[in-house]
Protein backbone atom coordinates (compact mmCIF):
# COMPACT_ATOMS: atom_id res chain seq x y z
CA UNK A 1 0.00 0.00 0.00
CA UNK A 2 2.89 2.36 0.79
CA UNK A 3 4.58 1.86 -2.55
CA UNK A 4 1.46 2.39 -4.14
CA UNK A 5 1.00 5.39 -2.33
CA UNK A 6 4.82 6.32 -3.32
CA UNK A 7 3.83 5.95 -7.11
CA UNK A 8 1.05 8.19 -6.94
CA UNK A 9 3.42 11.10 -6.47
CA UNK A 10 3.82 13.47 -9.36
CA UNK A 11 7.49 13.22 -8.10
CA UNK A 12 7.84 10.24 -8.20
CA UNK A 13 6.38 9.42 -11.21
CA UNK A 14 8.77 12.02 -13.36
CA UNK A 15 11.56 10.54 -11.47
CA UNK A 16 10.93 7.00 -12.98
CA UNK A 17 10.11 8.21 -15.91
CA UNK A 18 13.24 10.24 -16.17
CA UNK A 19 15.19 7.59 -14.70
CA UNK A 20 13.57 4.71 -17.09
CA UNK A 21 14.18 6.93 -20.05
CA UNK A 22 18.20 7.68 -18.56
CA UNK A 23 18.75 3.44 -18.45
CA UNK A 24 16.74 3.46 -21.84
CA UNK A 25 19.02 5.89 -23.64
CA UNK A 26 22.32 4.23 -21.95
CA UNK A 27 20.87 0.99 -22.99
CA UNK A 28 20.96 1.93 -26.64
CA UNK A 29 24.41 3.85 -26.21
CA UNK A 30 25.46 0.60 -25.05
CA UNK A 31 24.17 -1.75 -28.05
CA UNK A 32 25.00 1.13 -30.19
CA UNK A 33 28.54 1.08 -29.36
CA UNK A 34 29.10 -2.39 -29.32
CA UNK A 35 27.49 -2.10 -33.22
CA UNK A 36 29.85 0.37 -33.89
CA UNK A 37 32.80 -1.19 -32.57
CA UNK A 38 32.06 -4.25 -34.57
CA UNK A 39 31.64 -2.05 -37.76
CA UNK A 40 35.12 -0.49 -36.85
CA UNK A 41 36.55 -3.48 -36.65
CA UNK A 42 35.14 -4.83 -40.04
CA UNK A 43 36.05 -1.14 -41.70
CA UNK A 44 39.76 -2.34 -40.08
CA UNK A 45 40.09 -5.57 -41.22
CA UNK A 46 38.20 -4.73 -44.88
CA UNK A 47 41.05 -2.04 -45.03
CA UNK A 48 43.52 -5.07 -44.52
CA UNK A 49 42.09 -7.15 -46.75
CA UNK A 50 42.14 -4.89 -49.34
CA UNK A 51 45.57 -4.13 -49.12
CA UNK A 52 46.25 -8.26 -49.04
CA UNK A 53 43.72 -8.42 -52.30
CA UNK A 54 46.33 -5.87 -53.94
CA UNK A 55 49.54 -7.18 -52.31
CA UNK A 56 48.64 -10.64 -54.27
CA UNK A 57 48.01 -8.89 -57.34
CA UNK A 58 51.03 -6.84 -57.16
CA UNK A 59 52.81 -10.50 -56.59
CA UNK A 60 50.80 -11.70 -60.14
CA UNK A 61 51.82 -8.99 -61.90
CA UNK A 62 55.75 -9.57 -61.51
CA UNK A 63 54.69 -12.92 -61.88
CA UNK A 64 53.48 -11.99 -65.43
CA UNK A 65 56.43 -9.74 -65.89
CA UNK A 66 58.81 -12.85 -65.24
CA UNK A 67 57.32 -14.87 -67.65
CA UNK A 68 57.72 -12.01 -70.52
CA UNK A 69 61.41 -10.82 -69.52
CA UNK A 70 62.97 -14.08 -67.47
CA UNK A 71 64.27 -11.50 -64.72
CA UNK A 72 65.06 -12.86 -61.40
CA UNK A 73 64.29 -8.98 -60.34
CA UNK A 74 60.81 -9.42 -60.71
CA UNK A 75 60.94 -13.16 -59.28
CA UNK A 76 62.26 -11.62 -56.11
CA UNK A 77 59.34 -8.37 -55.91
CA UNK A 78 56.07 -11.62 -56.60
CA UNK A 79 57.74 -13.04 -53.39
CA UNK A 80 58.08 -10.06 -51.58
CA UNK A 81 54.58 -9.04 -52.22
CA UNK A 82 53.80 -12.66 -51.46
CA UNK A 83 55.53 -12.38 -48.08
CA UNK A 84 53.71 -9.64 -46.95
CA UNK A 85 50.46 -10.45 -48.08
CA UNK A 86 51.30 -13.66 -45.69
CA UNK A 87 52.14 -11.10 -43.04
CA UNK A 88 49.13 -9.27 -43.25
CA UNK A 89 47.05 -12.71 -42.79
CA UNK A 90 48.92 -13.70 -39.91
CA UNK A 91 48.49 -10.65 -37.98
CA UNK A 92 44.60 -10.90 -39.10
CA UNK A 93 44.51 -14.28 -38.37
CA UNK A 94 42.57 -13.88 -34.77
CA UNK A 95 39.25 -11.51 -36.88
CA UNK A 96 39.59 -14.13 -39.56
CA UNK A 97 38.97 -17.23 -37.55
CA UNK A 98 35.83 -15.03 -35.15
CA UNK A 99 34.37 -14.08 -38.27
CA UNK A 100 35.12 -16.82 -41.58
CA UNK A 101 36.06 -20.11 -39.28
CA UNK A 102 39.49 -21.55 -39.24
CA UNK A 103 38.76 -23.56 -41.99
CA UNK A 104 38.73 -19.90 -44.37
CA UNK A 105 42.75 -19.35 -42.72
CA UNK A 106 43.77 -23.12 -43.61
CA UNK A 107 42.03 -22.44 -47.46
CA UNK A 108 44.20 -19.15 -47.53
CA UNK A 109 47.13 -20.25 -46.16
CA UNK A 110 47.37 -23.51 -48.32
CA UNK A 111 46.59 -21.58 -51.80
CA UNK A 112 49.56 -18.97 -50.77
CA UNK A 113 51.70 -21.89 -50.24
CA UNK A 114 51.04 -23.89 -53.37
CA UNK A 115 51.41 -20.71 -55.19
CA UNK A 116 54.59 -19.88 -53.11
CA UNK A 117 56.03 -23.35 -54.11
CA UNK A 118 55.01 -23.50 -57.76
CA UNK A 119 56.39 -20.33 -58.70
CA UNK A 120 60.07 -21.47 -56.88
CA UNK A 121 59.94 -24.42 -58.90
CA UNK A 122 59.30 -23.04 -62.27
CA UNK A 123 61.82 -20.02 -61.65
CA UNK A 124 64.13 -23.30 -60.52
CA UNK A 125 64.11 -25.54 -63.31
CA UNK A 126 62.55 -22.74 -66.10
CA UNK A 127 65.72 -23.38 -68.77
CA UNK A 128 66.91 -26.97 -68.00
CA UNK A 129 66.15 -30.14 -68.74
CA UNK A 130 62.58 -30.64 -67.29
CA UNK A 131 60.72 -30.57 -70.21
CA UNK A 132 58.04 -28.56 -71.96
CA UNK A 133 55.13 -30.70 -70.68
CA UNK A 134 56.18 -30.84 -67.33
CA UNK A 135 56.69 -26.98 -67.27
CA UNK A 136 53.98 -25.90 -69.37
CA UNK A 137 52.12 -27.94 -66.22
CA UNK A 138 53.63 -26.05 -63.53
CA UNK A 139 52.85 -22.90 -64.98
CA UNK A 140 49.41 -23.71 -65.37
CA UNK A 141 49.20 -24.70 -61.79
CA UNK A 142 51.10 -21.46 -60.72
CA UNK A 143 48.41 -19.56 -62.06
CA UNK A 144 45.37 -21.65 -61.12
CA UNK A 145 47.04 -20.78 -57.63
CA UNK A 146 47.59 -17.48 -58.19
CA UNK A 147 43.83 -16.91 -59.87
CA UNK A 148 42.49 -19.34 -56.59
CA UNK A 149 44.10 -17.08 -54.02
CA UNK A 150 43.14 -13.79 -55.82
CA UNK A 151 39.24 -15.04 -55.63
CA UNK A 152 39.47 -16.27 -51.95
CA UNK A 153 40.65 -12.53 -51.06
CA UNK A 154 37.97 -10.97 -52.91
CA UNK A 155 35.21 -13.11 -51.31
CA UNK A 156 37.15 -12.52 -48.09
CA UNK A 157 36.69 -8.79 -48.65
CA UNK A 158 32.96 -9.00 -50.44
CA UNK A 159 32.01 -11.00 -46.99
CA UNK A 160 33.57 -7.94 -44.74
CA UNK A 161 31.60 -5.62 -46.86
CA UNK A 162 28.42 -7.69 -46.47
CA UNK A 163 29.40 -8.10 -42.35
CA UNK A 164 29.48 -4.06 -42.67
CA UNK A 165 25.87 -3.92 -44.60
CA UNK A 166 24.26 -6.72 -41.78
CA UNK A 167 25.20 -4.59 -38.96
CA UNK A 168 23.69 -1.54 -40.76
CA UNK A 169 20.26 -3.54 -41.29
CA UNK A 170 20.52 -5.04 -37.68
CA UNK A 171 20.90 -1.19 -35.87
CA UNK A 172 18.47 0.43 -38.34
CA UNK A 173 14.96 -1.29 -36.45
CA UNK A 174 17.17 -0.74 -33.22
CA UNK A 175 17.26 2.99 -33.85
CA UNK A 176 13.73 3.81 -34.82
CA UNK A 177 12.62 0.94 -32.28
CA UNK A 178 14.39 3.73 -29.52
CA UNK A 179 12.98 6.60 -31.51
CA UNK A 180 9.67 5.48 -31.03
CA UNK A 181 9.84 4.45 -27.41
CA UNK A 182 11.68 7.56 -27.19
CA UNK A 183 8.95 9.62 -28.00
CA UNK A 184 6.05 7.70 -26.66
CA UNK A 185 8.24 8.41 -23.11
CA UNK A 186 7.90 11.86 -23.75
CA UNK A 187 4.34 11.84 -24.93
CA UNK A 188 3.40 10.12 -22.04
CA UNK A 189 5.28 12.45 -19.57
CA UNK A 190 4.04 15.79 -21.49
CA UNK A 191 0.53 13.69 -21.23
CA UNK A 192 1.16 13.10 -17.55
CA UNK A 193 2.24 16.75 -16.79
CA UNK A 194 -1.06 18.46 -18.32
CA UNK A 195 -3.50 16.10 -17.17
CA UNK A 196 -2.27 15.51 -13.87
CA UNK A 197 -0.28 18.98 -13.17
CA UNK A 198 -1.06 21.74 -15.69
CA UNK A 199 -5.20 21.31 -15.95
CA UNK A 200 -5.64 20.66 -11.98
CA UNK A 201 -3.38 24.01 -11.77
CA UNK A 202 -5.93 25.71 -14.21
CA UNK A 203 -8.93 24.58 -11.87
CA UNK A 204 -7.16 25.39 -8.84
CA UNK A 205 -6.80 29.24 -10.39
CA UNK A 206 -10.28 29.24 -11.63
CA UNK A 207 -11.56 28.18 -7.93
CA UNK A 208 -9.07 31.31 -6.40
CA UNK A 209 -10.89 33.26 -8.83
CA UNK A 210 -14.57 32.38 -7.54
CA UNK A 211 -12.72 32.59 -3.89
CA UNK A 212 -11.48 36.15 -4.67
CA UNK A 213 -15.35 37.11 -5.50
CA UNK A 214 -16.72 36.08 -2.08
CA UNK A 215 -17.97 32.47 -3.21
CA UNK A 216 -16.11 30.30 -0.80
CA UNK A 217 -16.82 27.19 -2.76
CA UNK A 218 -14.76 24.06 -2.33
CA UNK A 219 -13.64 21.96 -5.22
CA UNK A 220 -15.02 18.36 -5.47
CA UNK A 221 -11.58 16.64 -6.37
CA UNK A 222 -10.81 12.88 -6.27
CA UNK A 223 -8.77 11.29 -3.66
CA UNK A 224 -5.40 11.37 -5.70
CA UNK A 225 -2.83 11.32 -3.55
CA UNK A 226 -0.41 13.32 -5.30
CA UNK A 227 0.73 16.82 -4.51
CA UNK A 228 -2.01 18.25 -6.71
CA UNK A 229 -4.54 15.77 -4.45
CA UNK A 230 -2.85 17.56 -1.38
CA UNK A 231 -2.65 20.80 -3.03
CA UNK A 232 -6.68 20.77 -3.29
CA UNK A 233 -7.10 19.36 0.14
CA UNK A 234 -5.16 22.40 1.57
CA UNK A 235 -6.84 24.70 -0.45
CA UNK A 236 -10.45 23.42 0.50
CA UNK A 237 -9.70 23.48 4.39
CA UNK A 238 -8.40 27.12 3.80
CA UNK A 239 -11.63 27.77 1.89
CA UNK A 240 -13.63 26.21 4.77
CA UNK A 241 -12.20 28.07 7.42
CA UNK A 242 -12.41 31.43 4.90
CA UNK A 243 -16.04 30.85 5.11
CA UNK A 244 -15.84 29.83 8.82
CA UNK A 245 -14.18 33.77 9.52
CA UNK A 246 -16.28 35.46 7.34
CA UNK A 247 -19.39 33.82 9.01
CA UNK A 248 -18.26 34.86 12.70
CA UNK A 249 -17.02 38.28 11.60
CA UNK A 250 -20.75 38.74 9.76
CA UNK A 251 -21.87 37.61 13.20
CA UNK A 252 -19.42 39.97 15.27
CA UNK A 253 -20.47 42.57 13.35
CA UNK A 254 -23.99 42.18 13.76
CA UNK A 255 -23.56 41.98 17.57
CA UNK A 256 -21.63 44.73 17.62
CA UNK A 257 -23.86 47.02 15.54
CA UNK A 258 -27.28 45.45 17.94
CA UNK A 259 -24.75 45.84 20.86
CA UNK A 260 -24.48 49.75 20.03
CA UNK A 261 -28.19 50.02 19.16
CA UNK A 262 -29.86 48.29 22.06
CA UNK A 263 -27.73 50.05 24.68
CA UNK A 264 -29.19 53.00 23.04
CA UNK A 265 -32.70 51.53 23.40
CA UNK A 266 -32.10 50.37 27.00
CA UNK A 267 -30.70 53.46 28.33
CA UNK A 268 -33.82 55.12 26.67
CA UNK A 269 -36.24 53.24 27.88
CA UNK A 270 -35.22 52.68 31.71
CA UNK A 271 -36.19 56.02 32.51
CA UNK A 272 -39.66 55.56 31.70
CA UNK A 273 -39.47 52.57 33.33
CA UNK A 274 -38.63 54.14 36.83
CA UNK A 275 -41.21 56.70 36.15
CA UNK A 276 -43.77 54.36 35.61
CA UNK A 277 -42.64 51.67 38.29
CA UNK A 278 -42.24 54.83 40.97
CA UNK A 279 -45.37 56.20 40.23
CA UNK A 280 -47.71 52.70 40.37
CA UNK A 281 -45.77 52.02 43.69
CA UNK A 282 -46.93 55.77 45.06
CA UNK A 283 -50.16 55.22 44.06
CA UNK A 284 -50.95 51.74 45.53
CA UNK A 285 -49.25 53.78 48.87
CA UNK A 286 -51.42 56.82 48.67
CA UNK A 287 -54.61 55.13 47.21
CA UNK A 288 -57.14 55.05 50.16
CA UNK A 289 -59.55 51.84 51.00
CA UNK A 290 -62.43 53.95 48.97
CA UNK A 291 -60.44 52.14 45.70
CA UNK A 292 -61.54 48.29 45.36
CA UNK A 293 -59.10 45.41 45.22
CA UNK A 294 -59.52 45.17 41.65
CA UNK A 295 -58.02 48.24 41.32
CA UNK A 296 -54.90 47.75 43.29
CA UNK A 297 -54.64 44.41 41.10
CA UNK A 298 -54.44 46.48 38.41
CA UNK A 299 -51.77 48.69 39.52
CA UNK A 300 -49.95 45.87 40.60
CA UNK A 301 -49.87 44.49 37.38
CA UNK A 302 -48.89 47.25 35.96
CA UNK A 303 -45.71 46.70 38.30
CA UNK A 304 -45.32 43.69 37.35
CA UNK A 305 -45.12 44.22 33.71
CA UNK A 306 -42.34 46.68 34.35
CA UNK A 307 -40.59 44.18 36.35
CA UNK A 308 -40.42 42.39 33.52
CA UNK A 309 -39.92 45.04 31.02
CA UNK A 310 -36.57 46.04 33.12
CA UNK A 311 -35.24 42.09 32.86
CA UNK A 312 -35.75 42.63 29.58
CA UNK A 313 -33.44 45.78 29.64
CA UNK A 314 -31.19 44.13 31.79
CA UNK A 315 -30.96 41.61 29.06
CA UNK A 316 -30.27 44.55 26.81
CA UNK A 317 -27.35 45.96 28.71
CA UNK A 318 -25.82 42.84 29.20
CA UNK A 319 -25.74 42.10 26.26
CA UNK A 320 -24.69 45.58 24.53
CA UNK A 321 -21.75 45.77 27.27
CA UNK A 322 -18.41 45.39 26.19
CA UNK A 323 -16.50 44.96 29.73
CA UNK A 324 -12.97 43.78 29.36
CA UNK A 325 -12.43 40.11 29.76
CA UNK A 326 -10.11 39.31 32.77
CA UNK A 327 -8.68 36.27 31.99
CA UNK A 328 -7.32 33.96 34.56
CA UNK A 329 -6.43 29.99 34.86
CA UNK A 330 -9.20 27.98 35.84
CA UNK A 331 -10.49 25.05 36.29
CA UNK A 332 -13.02 23.59 34.02
CA UNK A 333 -15.20 21.34 36.13
CA UNK A 334 -15.78 23.76 38.99
CA UNK A 335 -16.77 26.99 36.17
CA UNK A 336 -19.62 24.04 35.14
CA UNK A 337 -20.32 22.70 38.45
CA UNK A 338 -20.86 26.79 39.40
CA UNK A 339 -23.09 26.89 36.30
CA UNK A 340 -25.38 23.99 37.27
CA UNK A 341 -25.66 25.32 40.63
CA UNK A 342 -27.16 28.45 39.57
CA UNK A 343 -30.12 26.87 37.68
CA UNK A 344 -30.65 23.90 40.05
CA UNK A 345 -34.26 24.90 41.26
CA UNK A 346 -35.16 25.54 37.47
CA UNK A 347 -34.25 21.73 36.47
CA UNK A 348 -37.48 19.44 36.66
CA UNK A 349 -36.86 16.18 38.96
CA UNK A 350 -37.55 14.31 35.59
CA UNK A 351 -34.14 15.80 33.72
CA UNK A 352 -31.31 14.33 34.96
CA UNK A 353 -28.29 16.23 34.81
CA UNK A 354 -24.39 14.05 33.66
CA UNK A 355 -21.30 15.91 34.17
CA UNK A 356 -18.24 14.13 33.10
CA UNK A 357 -15.91 16.72 32.89
CA UNK A 358 -12.59 15.45 34.28
CA UNK A 359 -10.76 17.81 36.98
CA UNK A 360 -7.83 18.41 35.97
CA UNK A 361 -8.55 20.39 32.49
CA UNK A 362 -7.47 24.46 32.96
CA UNK A 363 -8.35 27.29 31.22
CA UNK A 364 -7.36 30.48 31.00
CA UNK A 365 -10.93 32.31 30.90
CA UNK A 366 -13.21 35.28 32.27
CA UNK A 367 -15.04 32.99 35.09
CA UNK A 368 -18.30 35.50 35.53
CA UNK A 369 -18.56 35.37 31.40
CA UNK A 370 -18.04 31.63 30.93
CA UNK A 371 -20.79 30.91 33.73
CA UNK A 372 -23.05 32.96 31.82
CA UNK A 373 -22.74 31.73 28.86
CA UNK A 374 -23.04 27.69 29.95
CA UNK A 375 -25.86 29.19 31.62
CA UNK A 376 -27.81 29.76 28.70
CA UNK A 377 -26.60 26.43 26.98
CA UNK A 378 -28.06 25.22 30.02
CA UNK A 379 -31.26 26.85 30.22
CA UNK A 380 -31.88 26.46 27.27
CA UNK A 381 -31.34 22.55 26.91
CA UNK A 382 -33.91 22.21 30.36
CA UNK A 383 -36.26 24.55 28.56
CA UNK A 384 -36.31 22.19 25.36
CA UNK A 385 -36.89 18.76 26.97
CA UNK A 386 -39.39 19.90 29.42
CA UNK A 387 -40.55 17.44 32.35
CA UNK A 388 -38.16 14.44 31.06
CA UNK A 389 -34.64 14.23 29.66
CA UNK A 390 -31.12 13.80 29.85
CA UNK A 391 -28.32 17.21 29.64
CA UNK A 392 -24.98 15.96 29.18
CA UNK A 393 -22.06 17.67 29.77
CA UNK A 394 -18.63 16.67 29.03
CA UNK A 395 -15.32 18.02 28.03
CA UNK A 396 -11.66 16.65 26.76
CA UNK A 397 -8.02 17.55 26.19
CA UNK A 398 -7.01 17.99 22.27
CA UNK A 399 -3.58 17.41 22.71
CA UNK A 400 -3.00 18.18 18.52
CA UNK A 401 -4.73 21.20 18.26
CA UNK A 402 -3.83 22.20 21.96
CA UNK A 403 -7.57 23.39 22.47
CA UNK A 404 -10.23 21.90 25.09
CA UNK A 405 -13.80 20.82 23.87
CA UNK A 406 -16.87 21.14 26.03
CA UNK A 407 -20.36 19.68 25.08
CA UNK A 408 -23.50 20.35 26.11
CA UNK A 409 -25.83 17.88 24.71
CA UNK A 410 -29.82 17.17 25.61
CA UNK A 411 -32.61 14.84 24.74
CA UNK A 412 -35.05 17.15 23.32
CA UNK A 413 -36.87 17.21 20.14
CA UNK A 414 -33.77 18.89 18.59
CA UNK A 415 -33.81 21.84 16.38
CA UNK A 416 -35.11 22.16 12.80
CA UNK A 417 -33.15 22.38 10.29
CA UNK A 418 -34.41 25.69 8.64
CA UNK A 419 -33.91 27.05 12.24
CA UNK A 420 -29.92 26.65 12.77
CA UNK A 421 -28.39 28.90 10.06
CA UNK A 422 -30.22 31.63 12.85
CA UNK A 423 -29.38 30.17 15.83
CA UNK A 424 -27.09 32.55 16.72
CA UNK A 425 -28.33 35.62 15.87
CA UNK A 426 -29.47 38.15 18.09
CA UNK A 427 -33.07 38.54 19.17
CA UNK A 428 -34.14 35.08 17.28
CA UNK A 429 -36.06 32.61 18.97
CA UNK A 430 -38.45 29.59 18.64
CA UNK A 431 -39.73 30.07 22.00
CA UNK A 432 -43.50 31.66 22.30
CA UNK A 433 -43.75 35.44 22.11
CA UNK A 434 -43.17 36.60 25.91
CA UNK A 435 -41.35 33.76 26.84
CA UNK A 436 -38.01 34.78 25.89
CA UNK A 437 -35.97 37.82 24.30
CA UNK A 438 -33.54 35.66 21.87
CA UNK A 439 -30.45 36.82 23.33
CA UNK A 440 -29.38 33.88 25.43
CA UNK A 441 -27.36 32.27 22.48
CA UNK A 442 -26.01 35.48 20.78
CA UNK A 443 -24.48 36.64 24.57
CA UNK A 444 -22.96 32.75 24.57
CA UNK A 445 -21.46 33.12 21.19
CA UNK A 446 -20.09 36.74 22.17
CA UNK A 447 -18.27 35.15 25.11
CA UNK A 448 -16.97 32.39 23.06
CA UNK A 449 -15.72 34.43 20.65
CA UNK A 450 -13.79 36.40 23.07
CA UNK A 451 -12.08 33.86 24.89
CA UNK A 452 -10.70 33.14 21.53
CA UNK A 453 -12.88 29.90 21.01
CA UNK A 454 -15.31 28.57 18.51
CA UNK A 455 -18.92 27.43 18.91
CA UNK A 456 -21.10 25.25 17.14
CA UNK A 457 -24.51 23.03 16.82
CA UNK A 458 -25.50 20.09 15.49
CA UNK A 459 -28.88 19.04 15.57
CA UNK A 460 -31.40 16.58 13.75
CA UNK A 461 -35.40 16.51 14.63
CA UNK A 462 -36.17 14.28 17.41
CA UNK A 463 -32.63 13.86 18.56
CA UNK A 464 -32.31 16.54 20.22
CA UNK A 465 -29.24 19.47 20.04
CA UNK A 466 -25.76 19.34 20.74
CA UNK A 467 -23.68 22.30 21.12
CA UNK A 468 -19.35 22.31 21.20
CA UNK A 469 -17.65 24.76 22.50
CA UNK A 470 -13.53 24.72 21.57
CA UNK A 471 -11.21 26.94 23.57
CA UNK A 472 -7.38 27.16 23.75
CA UNK A 473 -5.82 25.28 26.17
CA UNK A 474 -3.83 26.61 29.49
CA UNK A 475 0.04 25.71 28.89
CA UNK A 476 0.09 24.83 32.68
CA UNK A 477 -1.35 21.67 33.95
CA UNK A 478 -2.26 21.66 37.55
Amino acid sequence: MGLLQGLSKIRVRLAVGFVAAFLGMALFGVLSYSYFLGMEQKLVFLSQADGMVNMALEARRYEKNYFLYRHDQDFEQALDYLNRYEAMLGADREHLVRGHGQAAIAGLQKVSADYRRQFVWVHDHIGGDAGVAKMDQAVTKLRASGKELIERLEVLARNERQGITDLLREYRPLLVAFLVLLAGLGAVLAYSLIVRLVRPLQIIEAATEVVAHGDYQTIPWAKHRDEIGSLVQAFNRMVTQLRHNNEQMIQTEKLTALGTLTSGVAHELNNPLNNISTSCQILLEELGQEVGEYHRELLAAIDQQVAKARDIVSSLLEFSRQRDFRLRRENLRTVVEESLKLIRGEIPSGVQVRLLVPGGIQVQMDKAHMVQALLNLAMNAVQAMGEAGVLTITARMLTQTRRVELVVEDTGPGIPAQVLPRIFDPFFTTKDVGSGTGLGLSITYGVVERHHGHIEVASSQGRGARFTITLPMDTERS
